[in-house]
């Protein structure tokens, strides 16, 4: 069991790591290595696909001379009998998370009797063997195929175990979000001096991946958008210098305002039951995590207030910094409002969602408690103008 536990832990501290990183190459690099050291393997690879061209390029290989792989040496496209059997779940119904090599005996001998079949299972024999792979992990963004481990055998020439297999399984899942994640970041620095709309498609694109992860809060990021935007008119223009650029960091801070649990565990997020006390601190560390990732876009600095800021409360019981009252910045104080609207009204698997009546007057009794007083005010205008 301990050994278990600390599987997890190593875990969570690669996906920390990896959503901190937004190259694509150096991601891939970190996680190859990641693989090779904790599984003593003698080679791996990573084949990431290239939207672009359509095809599957390796992007880095580490191992033992004469195993490693020249990075961009070979390509392959959706034709290739690896990621046909990956992409086609007639044909990997039950292999969907991992390939051993030794499953292709079994399944050719299961299929003898169909020609193409067996022929099918034995190119993909052949192909895993040119790339002395003993094991193939496949990484899917939503139902599509981004990201393909091959991995040698071991060191010792002992047999995978179950531990082994489930470390890459999950890491290939953190993987795709991570390299997600850096493509995103840089279309987001591409679009920032292109055009504001489209910057705007790219973060609503981001906050979908985060909402991804979390099953329970779907479409989360986009309503704490829309109450923010609500709310935010009715606020004293006093306090609001530049209202029109004010409202547009706004609008990037609501939607990414979580982009810090890409880095927790999606068992922790979607846990059906209550949190260990562990898991909570885990998930209050998220506004401190989103604000590492974006710190390094000067472009957001405003925006990235709301993220780092968000969970603070204005009687300072909040977290993670315990800030309070003028010392929280405005555009966290809105989210935090919009964020517990709506985190009120939904459902968890340990609780039904609140009527609206009732979150709207709790949100009032928290008033100079949790909530910046100007907020809740500009809140309940909006709400008696049925624009929340």
């Amino acid at each position: 069991m301990e050994q278990k536990k600390d599987f997890r832990n190593y875990l969570s501290k690669v996906a920390k790591q990896m959503i901190l990183i937004h190259d694509a190459n150096l991601l891939s690099k970190l996680v190859i290595r990641t693989v090779t050291r904790s599984l003593d393997v003698k080679h791996a690879g990573l084949f990431l696909y290239n939207k672009t061209n359509h095809e599957y390029i390796i992007e880095v290989s580490r191992g033992k001379k004469g195993l490693k792989i020249p990075v961009g040496f070979t390509k392959i496209r959706n034709t290739n009998p690896i990621i046909n059997f990956f992409s086609n779940p007639n044909l990997s119904a039950n292999y969907r998370e991992y390939l051993l090599l030794s499953h292709i005996q079994k399944l050719k001998e299961e299929n003898k009797d169909n020609k193409e079949l067996a022929d099918f299972f034995t190119d993909l024999e052949n192909e895993l063997s040119l790339y002395r792979a003993e094991l193939i992990v496949p990484g899917f963004f939503r139902k599509d195929l981004t990201v393909v481990f091959f991995i040698g055998g071991k060191t010792d020439d002992q047999d995978f175990t179950d531990d082994d297999i489930e470390f890459v399984t999950v890491l290939a899942s953190d993987v795709v979000m991570a390299i997600q994640n850096a493509k995103l970041f840089e279309d987001i620095k591409q679009q920032l001096d292109v055009n504001k709309q489209l910057l705007l498609n790219t973060v609503e694109t981001l906050a979908t991946a985060i909402d991804i992860k979390n099953t329970y809060t779907h479409g989360h990021a986009e309503r704490v958008m829309k109450y923010s935007m609500a709310l935010v008119k009715y606020l004293p223009r006093e306090l609001i210098s530049d209202f029109q650029s004010f409202e547009d960091s706004l609008r990037i801070s609501a939607l990414l305002h979580d982009i810090g649990k890409i880095g927790i565990p999606e068992s922790i997020l979607n846990k059906p039951t209550r949190l260990s006390d562990d898991e909570i601190d885990l998930i209050r560390k998220h506004p401190a995590m989103g604000a590492e990732i974006l710190e390094p876009i000067s472009e957001l600095q405003i925006a990235n207030l709301g993220v780092k800021f968000h969970h603070e409360k204005y009687d300072g019981s909040g977290y993670p910094y315990g800030l309070s009252g003028s010392n929280i910045p405005l555009i966290a104080t809105i989210i935090s409002v919009a964020d517990a609207y709506d985190a009120m009204l939904g459902d968890r698997p340990y609780r039904k969602g609140l009527e609206k009546e009732k979150v709207i007057k709790e949100i009032e009794s928290n008033k100079n408690k949790q909530f910046h007083p100007a907020v809740v005010d500009a809140f309940l205008e909006a709400v008696s103008k049925n624009e929340i």
